[in-house]
């Protein structure tokens, strides 16, 4: 009976540790409108910063790796990421994974 007790006790674990792992591993994305704050061109991963002000007045800092096929617009016009200046209104869509936060599209208002 109680090695009967310790296998269950066991099996729940590893399946407790397994919907741990799910959830922690798992990929969202999210669209934010917010500010550039800031662009880095020179270096592999290039990155972009936006500041987004939350409907509670709280700010929330989004920097993420903007990968080569990331699709960038102004307004119906194709863009580059050396293209966006501080201080303009941008949607980003990304994905925030286990490796971090990944732009998937830039739209410049």
């Amino acid at each position: 009976m109680r090695s009967m007790l310790c296998l269950l006790f066991a099996f729940g674990l590893v399946i407790l540790a397994t919907s741990f792992a799910t959830v922690a591993g798992e990929t969202i994305q999210r669209t934010v409108r917010g500010t550039v704050t800031a662009t880095n061109t020179a270096v592999e991963p290039k990155t972009v910063v936006v500041k987004v002000i939350l409907p509670n007045k709280k700010e929330l800092i989004v920097g993420a790796d903007v990968p080569t096929d990331t699709n960038i617009m102004r307004g119906k016009r194709t863009a580059r990421l050396a293209d966006l200046t501080v201080g303009e209104a941008v949607e980003i869509t990304y994905l925030k994974s286990p490796d971090g936060l990944i732009v998937q599209s830039i739209h410049v208002q």
